[in-house]
């Protein structure tokens, strides 16, 4: 009844409390579904070949989930607001870059940058995503010479992979329903 009214009781949170549990639950789910992605991938019948893509290369998918998703705060706070939960997750997200705080910021902003220009080309973020893990893998070298020609994922493969990388994002409406970030 007091939703009803516009009144909720919501869980409140500090932004240091949210930028962990962000930071963490994200790393979760990258260490996690890696192996999917790398098995579709390395497997994929609409390759002509295997991208052969190695354990030890989590690193840079961890980085394009880590730009995609710190790109799409923007989408959901007002810009003092991004600003501040940003820099709280970045320096949540250290760590699982590099033991070195700056070799760390140094990959994460390079990477930013390449999500950012990458993304005027593409307009959405999981598509934006999509078009780096295709890159950052080579996965161009692996298609059928019409697709290699063209410089352009095949369709079908994109539109899976896509699908795939859409469970990398994470749900702030759905956080938000439960929780009151306290800026």
């Amino acid at each position: 009844m007091l939703k009803f009214f516009g009144i909720s009781k919501k869980d409140k949170i500090s932004v240091k409390d949210t930028a962990n549990l962000f930071s963490v639950a994200l790393n979760k789910v990258i260490n996690d579904g890696f192996p999917e992605i790398q098995n579709f991938l390395n497997n994929n019948n609409n390759l002509e070949k295997s991208p052969k893509i190695l354990d030890k290369e989590i690193k840079w998918f961890r980085l394009i989930i880590f730009s995609g998703n710190l790109y799409l705060l923007s989408t959901k706070f007002e810009e003092n607001e991004t600003l501040l939960l940003r820099n709280h997750i970045v320096d949540e997200l250290m760590p699982f870059l590099d033991d070195d705080t700056e070799i760390a910021m140094d990959l994460l902003l390079n990477y930013e940058t390449y999500f950012n220009e990458t993304l005027q080309r593409q307009v959405n973020p999981i598509d934006t995503m999509t078009v780096a893990v295709f890159d950052k893998y080579n996965i161009n070298e692996c298609q059928s010479e019409l697709f290699k020609r063209k410089n352009e994922p095949n369709p079908v493969l994109f539109n899976e992979l896509r699908k795939y990388l859409s469970n990398f994002v994470w749900h702030w409406d759905e956080f938000l329903e439960k929780c009151k970030i306290t800026f």
